[in-house]
């Protein structure tokens, strides 16, 4: 790799990086911006805040006292249809003005289990407020015996009933009926937003009485409102849901089974080419950063599992044992494709990932470090263009996902370290193995078709066309994201594999990495920047200048091992 100056760039990358720069922060950063300056109050409530509101209105609302809470399981969750259909139809600002104070569309949900008694209590509480929003008892099913009341009479209570909770009775009319299960039906007063209309079911335990002064009793009750989108567009929303999670296991995993199984395969034909030991640290790296990242996201893994309003046992102990075994495997695989791309690469004559050994090793990775900002910065662009493009041609919409919130994250600043796995395994596994894989096969079955050595031309349009498979099935391990229609992320991500796969053949391995990590970097860093917790501006900032940071460690410890072994180091 040529080492002439630290960064070895053309100027000219640099001007189309600024340009990059300057299309991300219009399109994406500004917009926020923004929104954030527009709004009184943007301030979100930490989990710590959350389940201290939770205790006060358990205190105050249901006379549970803390010594009676056995314990809280507090998750983000979202109404996604509710969400996709206001950033479809373009009402969010009209949303948030008219319906998100009282009803929102995202909340902190805090199921409590009550000691000794073995209830289950689900509160829902405003994100910016921590006031009361929802709530239901799981723990005891509702009562339908109202004795010979009439259904007006029915319907009277109830609303008094979720008055005391906290629900505005005047906003709210009776439909005329009472539910099966004893629920008692409202609608909402308020205009529709478009298609969109609030209603809200309130069930009253069998031994409510209105004339009761004290707390009314909460054993058997709720009092639950929804966001009713139009049945088309929830329809739609779901068709679509089905067809990424088909193309997540036909197109995604059968072809990264299939990689694995070609990974160990071309580790072992190319092994005198390469070295065992490549990779290792790694998919070590790897691995440890997915397992905090999963301990860390249990509260999302939760969320997960939940539907909005719905009930879970709260138990995701096998859905994070199942996800660590699955990185496993995965750190399995990022380390064949390290071994079997080095030796890919090495018998094709080209080397893209120096050594450690090596004397220069450690000015490598500063120099990768510093071209993958840039570089970073261009992606950024070239990203942002495409997705404005697509959301002008094909109405793409996107709808909120709390499994992937930093408020379902016990430590939402460890979020930053997820741009690590990222970029290695995925420059590993499908551009540094991927695109040697297909180079190999493209080249020997043009050498065998014309029998002979293909010429310099065909083969750099070889190799172009040996970046489009593995960029492809990339592409499609991504569709499970709530960007639709689902085919979005696929163009997109094909787009960006072809620049991805570029900068790895003009630049190497490293550099790409640096890229990868230090592009996700700055994008987590700006989520992190403007999701309102406390504390996260700064863990945003520091995300963006993490990369660097751990590129002029790595310079400063290969430097002084070198100094004290005054010779080259063991492979490592």
């Amino acid at each position: 790799m040529p080492r002439s100056g630290w960064l070895d760039m053309d100027k000219r990358w640099l001007i189309v990086a600024s340009i990059g720069l300057i299309v991300f922060l219009i399109t994406q950063v500004f917009p926020m911006s923004g929104d954030l300056f527009a709004t009184e109050n943007r301030a979100t409530l930490s989990r710590d805040e959350a389940r201290t509101k939770t205790l006060e209105i358990a205190a105050s609302k249901f006379g549970l006292q803390a010594n009676q809470i056995e314990d809280i399981s507090l998750t983000h969750i979202s109404n996604g249809p509710a969400s996709g259909y206001f950033s479809k139809e373009g009402l969010m600002e009209e949303f948030d003005k008219k319906w998100e104070k009282r009803y929102p569309i995202e909340v902190y949900r805090a199921d409590i289990q009550v000691a000794e008694t073995g209830k289950k209590l689900v509160l829902l509480l405003h994100m910016g407020t921590g006031e009361l929003v929802r709530w239901k008892d799981t723990g005891t099913p509702p009562s339908a015996d109202f004795g010979n009341e009439e259904p007006a009479a029915t319907a009277k209570h109830a609303a008094a009933y979720a008055e005391f909770w906290g629900v505005p009775a005047t906003d709210w009319e009776w439909t005329g009926k009472i539910d099966s299960d004893g629920g008692v039906p409202f609608q909402s007063r308020k205009a529709a937003l478009s298609e969109a209309t609030l209603k809200m079911t309130v069930h009253m335990p069998s031994d409510y009485r209105l004339t009761d002064s004290s707390l009314p009793p909460w054993s058997g009750g709720s009092v639950l409102y929804k966001i009713d989108v139009p049945e088309s567009f929830a329809s739609y929303m779901k068709q679509q849901e089905n067809i990424a999670n088909r193309l997540s296991l036909f197109a995604f995993i059968l072809p990264e089974l299939a990689m694995f199984v070609l990974a160990i395969v071309y580790a072992g034909i190319c092994g005198s080419q390469t070295s065992f030991v490549r990779g290792i640290f790694l998919s070590a790296v790897f691995f440890v950063i997915y397992v905090v990242i999963t301990l860390n996201m249990m509260p999302a893994l939760r969320a997960s599992d939940l539907a909005d309003g719905g009930t879970s046992s709260g138990n995701v102990i096998p859905l994070v044992v199942t996800t660590i075994v699955i990185y496993l495997a995965m750190a399995g695989m990022t380390y064949f494709s390290a071994v079997g791309g080095d030796g890919l690469w090495k018998s094709m004559g080209i080397s893209l990932w120096p050594r450690w050994r090596e004397a220069g090793y450690g000015a490598d990775v500063l120099r990768s470090m510093l071209q993958g900002y840039p570089l970073a910065v261009l992606l950024l662009g070239a990203q942002s263009l495409i997705l404005l493009i697509l959301e002008k041609t094909l109405n793409v919409f996107a709808s909120s996902d709390p499994s992937q919130s930093t408020y379902n994250m016990t430590l939402p600043w460890i979020l930053p370290l997820l741009a690590w796995c990222a970029g290695i395994s995925e420059e590993i596994q499908s551009r540094f193995f991927g695109i040697a894989l297909f180079r190999k096969w493209f080249v020997g079955l043009a050498r065998a078709i014309t029998r002979r050595e293909p010429s310099s031309r065909t083969v750099a349009l070889l190799t172009t066309a040996a970046i489009l498979p593995p960029g492809l099935v990339w592409a499609l391990g991504h569709v499970g994201y709530t960007i639709y229609p689902f085919y979005t992320r696929v163009i997109e991500l094909v787009l960006l594999s072809l620049l991805f796969g570029w900068f790895m053949l003009r630049f190497g391995l490293m550099t790409v990495i640096f890229a990868h990590v230090t592009l996700d970097s700055i994008l987590m860093g700006v989520q992190m920047i403007f999701d309102g917790l406390p504390g996260d501006l700064w863990a945003g900032m520091f995300s963006i200048v993490m990369p660097a940071l751990v590129g002029i460690a790595i310079w400063a410890l290969h430097r002084t091992f070198r100094r004290r072994n005054g010779s080259p180091l063991s492979t490592v």
